[in-house]
């Protein structure tokens, strides 16, 4: 995930047990986003919604025959243009909900912090972030993946 304006990188940060989850995410209020997804084994993203409004996905890796061991990967476009800045001592939850083929739905929420567009010193403190990198299982019986482990990168 990176602004586009500038190619801006996205930070992270460690919260401990302060909030529900562990790591903060840092943007910058009305800033676009590049965001990419990558499924390994290769799988069809059929839909993407974030904060409920569904997203055009682009497939950008993953159409000839080495997508088994590389997977698949999608890239779209976010925006925080609308969000309300982030108070001290407070996060804001964004939702990712992702349909897989044949109908397996997957639910990942981002805690993150918003920041004014000039506040560079506190949107840029922390950790780089590259990726969140996670683990999953799908039950055959049911219709949803469960994030078994996250790892911010």
């Amino acid at each position: 995930m990176c602004g586009l304006e500038d190619a801006i990188p996205v930070h992270f940060k460690p919260d401990g047990g302060r909030f529900k989850k562990t790591n903060t995410v840092k943007l910058i209020k009305d800033t676009d986003y590049s965001v990419s997804f990558n499924t390994k084994p290769a799988m069809n993203i059929a839909k993407l919604m974030i904060n409920g409004e569904l997203h055009r996905l682009e497939l950008v890796n993953g159409k000839s025959n080495d997508e088994v061991s590389n997977g698949r990967t999608y890239k779209t476009l976010f925006t925080t243009k609308g969000f309300e800045l982030t108070k001290s001592g407070k996060r804001r939850e964004i939702l990712i909900v992702i349909e897989l083929e044949n109908g397996v739905y997957m639910r990942v929420t981002l805690q993150c912090k918003v920041y004014a567009p000039g506040d560079k010193s506190h949107a840029q403190w922390g950790d780089k972030l590259s990726m969140i990198d996670m683990d999953c299982s799908l039950d055959p019986a049911h219709n949803y993946v469960t994030i078994l482990k996250e790892k911010y990168l």
